[in-house]
């Protein structure tokens, strides 16, 4: 059995590395900076009752790469949301937000977000169900992909591959980006070849 004030220190040292890099990434005086190290510190005693710390490097160590993944998903989290406000396409620099929303509200702005939705539908119908689970769970529900993993019972790799494979087939489908370039030809000056 091992005892309480090395476990007790431990656990101290985890914290102390947690927040270190949380600190890094998000900085200290984000208001969600303590809730973060809380969220790393219950993901650490998690895996560690899971028994997925096989001891291959020190605990400290261990809380760093949870915390840096932490981080990562909160960074994400926030692009996603802030993606709600982004710039109208076609818009110029002195429109920084969106139109206000009484204009968003207007029947040619609904039919508008119905198409979109009507087109996101129809792509994500059209992915398989494979890649699409994975994209509505991470994008849509913000589960980890981790998470994903799980639930899907596939490797961590795998829903990485499927999110993105998933979301590119999304995008191509839905029509939702410019199509890509053409390759750039090369010209080949007279003597060149």
């Amino acid at each position: 059995m091992r005892d309480p004030d090395a476990e007790e220190h431990d656990l101290e040292h985890m914290q102390a590395a947690a927040a270190g890099v949380l600190r890094r990434l998000i900085g200290a005086e984000d208001p969600d900076y303590e809730d973060l190290v809380q969220s790393t510190l219950a993901q650490v005693l998690a895996s560690l009752d899971r028994h997925r710390f096989r001891g291959e490097c020190p605990p400290a160590g261990w809380a760093a790469v949870i915390a840096r993944n932490v981080a990562v998903d909160a960074i994400r989290a926030r692009s996603r949301e802030r993606a709600l406000f982004a710039r109208e396409p076609g818009g110029g620099d002195d429109e920084a937000l969106p139109a206000p929303l009484e204009a968003r509200r207007g029947p040619e702005h609904l039919t508008s977000v119905q198409e979109r939705i009507d087109r996101i539908r129809d792509a994500v119908a059209a992915v398989g169900p494979k890649k699409a689970d994975v994209v509505i769970m991470h994008d849509v529900h913000g589960d980890d992909l981790t998470v994903v993993a799980r639930k899907l019972r596939i490797s961590v790799s795998a829903a990485q591959s499927r999110l993105v494979r998933g979301r590119r087939a999304i995008l191509a489908v839905s029509q939702l980006t410019p199509p890509p370039r053409p390759p750039r030809r090369r010209t080949v000056a007279p003597g060149d070849s």
